[in-house]
């Protein structure tokens, strides 16, 4: 097969694939899409994005368990590999996104650069009842850096403040240790460990959802654990990801 693209933009559901270098799946790997949660075999995942490390996903999307009468449906997304509480997106005033076109990103735009490349979209669509006036979402692989930045800001139409009930979920795969300000994670596989990081007042938790379905354990094993990062009285939030050791020069 073809060596990877060091960027890559596919035009269904808008995702961008952003990589370190040309050729190489070393080091960070970033996936951002913007789309609708009406497309086909759809999840409701608008604005979600996944990080890879030397080619193991880290921060990822479950994907889809095995089929059953309910995968197509009324009773769908009462299938939780389906509902964006399991995506890495926001609940936004305990309101997950919907299904339908209509909760689709807006002005999602790509930025491709040498040093960096950047995916922008406003989710405030996929979160239609929750009152809000924009929800900016940046993601960007700084290949300088050799880092992963995700940029959150927000406003509700009403100016109100951002409530208890708000809270942004990480999906993520491998042994997580939850520190102060951040969680260091060793992916299965042999890929390097990363720090996850976030402002140190962010009081995240963690939830370990056991997994039993065979299309689900062959790709991530016994585990997968969810992170909920509180956003009450914030108006913004940076989540970086960073290899936990230096990348080592080549000879």
């Amino acid at each position: 097969p073809a060596p990877p693209a060091r960027e890559e933009h596919l035009r269904r559901g808008e995702p961008d694939i952003a990589r370190g270098s040309a050729g190489s799946s070393d080091g960070l790997t970033l996936v951002a899409k913007g789309g609708h949660n009406g497309e086909h075999h759809n999840h409701n995942d608008v604005g979600s994005f996944l990080v890879a490390v030397d080619g193991v996903p880290v921060i990822v999307d479950a994907g889809r368990p095995t089929y059953t009468a309910a995968t197509f449906g009324p009773d769908r997304y009462g299938i939780w590999t389906m509902q964006s509480a399991w995506h890495n997106v926001p609940v936004v005033r305990g309101r997950t996104q919907p299904a339908g076109r209509d909760a689709a990103a807006r002005g999602a735009t790509a930025e491709i650069g040498d040093d960096a490349s950047t995916f922008t979209a406003d989710l405030a669509a996929a979160y239609p009842d929750a009152g809000l006036d924009h929800w900016r979402r940046r993601a960007r692989l700084d290949r300088v850096a050799g880092r992963v930045e995700i940029d959150d800001a927000w406003r509700f139409a009403d100016d109100a403040p951002t409530g208890d009930d708000t809270l942004l979920h990480l999906l993520v795969a491998g042994e997580v240790r939850l520190e102060t300000g951040g969680a260091r994670v060793i992916p299965e596989g042999g890929a390097r460990p990363v720090r996850l990081r976030w402002p140190e007042d962010v009081a995240a938790t963690a939830e370990v959802r056991h997994l039993d379905d065979p299309m689900l354990t062959e790709v991530w094993g016994g585990r997968l654990t969810r992170l909920a990062l509180p956003l009450a009285s914030r108006t913004q939030l940076q989540v970086t990801v960073e290899l936990d050791t230096p990348i080592e020069d080549s000879p």
